[in-house]
């Protein structure tokens, strides 16, 4: 209930401190002082300034963030790992692999003919970089990205033979693992097989001695 006291030239009303006051940061502060244009005008202002603030931290976080990750590094498959593949490739398809040879391409080019394949003169090289600079000039010229298949052609004896020349940094893959791989060795060999085999369908196909 309220109480009637008596000042020196008025009477005011006054309510039990529960009902009258807030307590704020230590403080009590009257109905009067809370609804005042002052107080409100602050509390709103404060809270602008935290949605402002909340929002700045959002924006911050959203566009910031980790810096982008680097690539991982790649290479290309081993040579004695794709030689085995290659192999293995002509064995299911019903060829029997033929022991390596070198065969001239031009006056003084020569490619190193990785597996041959047993009764033809067809076969397969894998090349690197220093390789493929050496024999250049005797390539047909296709576009980096090009899926197409590079055949060199022979000379004099062998002027009918045709190698599928494939370029190591066609099969790259990284050495990271779980989730932060980009290129796996799975990938990089598949395409190496289907390559592989796809020449060999051709070569069958035209009847290529």
């Amino acid at each position: 209930m309220p109480s009637r006291c008596r000042a020196g030239d008025e009477s005011r009303v006054t309510w039990p401190t529960r009902a009258t006051s807030a307590s704020v940061s230590g403080m009590t502060l009257s109905v009067a002082e809370r609804h005042s244009p002052a107080r409100l005008s602050r509390t709103w202002l404060g809270r602008r300034g935290l949605l402002l603030l909340l929002a700045g931290a959002a924006l911050s976080l959203g566009c910031g963030g980790e810096p982008p990750k680097a690539p991982n590094k790649m290479r290309p498959l081993d040579e004695r790992r794709a030689v085995q593949l290659i192999a293995t490739t002509m064995r299911d398809h019903g060829d029997r692999p033929a022991q390596a040879r070198r065969m001239a391409l031009g006056e003084g080019i020569d490619i190193e003919v990785d597996v041959g394949v047993a009764g033809h003169k067809f076969g397969v090289a894998y090349t690197n970089a220093q390789e493929r600079s050496k024999i250049a000039g005797t390539l047909p010229q296709v576009d980096s990205d090009s899926d197409a298949l590079v055949l060199a052609r022979g000379m004099g004896d062998e002027a009918d033979a045709r190698i599928l020349v494939l370029r190591d940094d066609a099969y790259m893959y990284d050495d990271q693992v779980g989730t932060d791989h980009e290129e796996t060795t799975i990938t990089a060999e598949n395409k190496l097989k289907r390559d592989v085999r796809d020449f060999l369908v051709r070569a069958r196909a035209e009847k290529w001695p």
